[in-house]
């Protein structure tokens, strides 16, 4: 997939999306985690959108939260600045990382936000931040790739259930196998290959299939 906008532009909006993260982390209500709710579906996300967008980064990080907050006026700027909190340390430098990732994972995969949050939520991106922040912003888009788009083909356990017509929880009550398994073993939080031969002969059977058949490649 062609990349949203040359890559000229790449480094500059790699360091305002880190900026404006880091800045919401610490003054805006609900932190990171409600600002990326936030910028994900806002016109100035799409505003990175390809082929050929001029992404919004012209502006500082404190304007960019501005825009998507839809609050222009000094006043709310004054708010956000009296509402500063302090962060533990190991988590002080996880946000402006956490923005910096995700400017480059959707330059490098050309997807549009809209489209990365189908897959990725604050809490997955600031999960990776322990072990890879140290990382280059190429390998870390690659994991988030391997590990979390992933999530957006269905597994072969809910394309069997979806096609026998069943429920996670009918499916749950039929087979016996927990609610909880059967809902993490189809956002892959719970690896299906690794599970215990009973409950897979149970899907199965459930699911007139073979247990190879439940099995992710």
């Amino acid at each position: 997939m062609p990349h949203p906008y040359d890559e000229s532009l790449l480094p500059q909006a790699v360091n305002t999306l880190g900026k404006a993260f880091d800045f919401a982390d610490k003054h805006l209500p609900g932190g990171m985690e409600h600002f990326f709710d936030l910028f994900m579906v806002s016109s100035t996300a799409r505003s990175f959108d390809g082929p050929g967008a001029q992404p919004a980064v012209g502006i500082s990080g404190i304007e960019l939260v501005l825009a998507v907050c839809d609050s222009g006026q000094g006043s709310g700027l004054d708010m956000m600045l009296m509402s500063g909190r302090r962060l533990p340390r190991d988590q002080r430098d996880r946000a402006r990382w956490c923005g910096e990732a995700l400017a480059y994972h959707q330059w490098e995969t050309g997807r549009t936000f809209r489209a990365i949050s189908t897959y990725l939520s604050a809490a997955d991106l600031a999960a990776l931040y322990a072990d890879y922040r140290v990382a280059s912003p190429r390998v870390v888009s690659s994991v988030i790739e391997k590990t979390f788009s992933r999530a957006a083909v269905p597994t072969r356990l809910k394309t069997l259930r979806t096609g026998a017509g069943l429920t996670q929880a009918a499916l749950a009550s039929a087979s016996g196998v927990s609610l909880r398994a059967i809902q993490q073993y189809e956002q892959r939080r719970k690896d299906i290959n690794r599970a215990q031969a009973i409950g897979l002969h149970r899907l199965a059977q459930t699911l007139s299939c073979r247990i190879e058949d439940l099995l992710e490649l």
